[in-house]
């Protein structure tokens, strides 16, 4: 996992339920940031019931959703996803370990800071088959002593099911996993604050 690389402390996080834009497929493009939430699934109500899945989503409506837990929610720093969106028995994978959804929501909460972690999607979400991509720019804020943060870039990768669940997130980053925890340390130690690349 992320943790087993990180200082002491940030183990014990990832233990206990770690973690750390518009849209575009065939059909045509979405503008993500002004997408909002799509209707509940049916039964009513605010948002999914516990235990409730989202089976059978075209293409558009599964955009939509993700492009509300991913810009507006930024799940990826706070943890904050929809998870009647996800098989129980979904894995989620980055550079360093596999998690269980329970351990992948509670310990991105408990691992980054949300606040103080900063987000972007970068480009478009693209629908291929039973396969969607999106580019991501981050840069992670952690909750251990100095809040040291420590920019990660690269692609995720979510496969669905026959029932058009997701079964399973991978990341794929553009750092090494050496190079992320050296920015970790530079940030945290003052010498080389974590940043996004200058614009062009």
């Amino acid at each position: 996992a992320r943790s087993r690389l990180l200082p002491a402390g940030v183990g014990d996080l990832r233990a206990a339920g770690h973690h750390p834009g518009r849209a575009r497929h065939s059909k045509g493009s979405y503008r993500g940031w002004a997408v909002r939430a799509a209707p509940a699934p049916s039964g009513g109500g605010g948002g999914a019931k516990v235990g409730a899945k989202s089976r059978g989503l075209s293409d558009d409506q599964m955009c939509k959703r993700l492009l509300v837990d991913i810009v507006e929610n930024r799940f990826m720093v706070t943890g904050q996803l929809s998870e009647d969106l996800y098989a129980d028995t979904a894995l989620f994978q980055d550079e360093i370990d596999t998690y269980d959804l329970p351990s992948y929501v509670r310990g991105t909460g408990m691992l980054f800071d949300g606040a103080k972690s900063d987000f972007k999607l970068v480009g478009d979400l693209e629908f291929k088959g039973q396969t969607i991509r999106y580019r991501f720019d981050e840069i992670l804020s952690f909750k251990i002593p100095l809040g040291p943060r420590s920019r990660v870039s690269g692609v995720v990768e979510l496969v669905r099911g026959e029932d058009g669940l997701i079964t399973k997130y991978r990341e794929f980053w553009d750092q090494s996993v050496p190079a992320t925890l050296v920015d970790l340390f530079l940030d945290g130690v003052g010498v080389k604050a974590a940043a996004f690349p200058a614009a062009n």
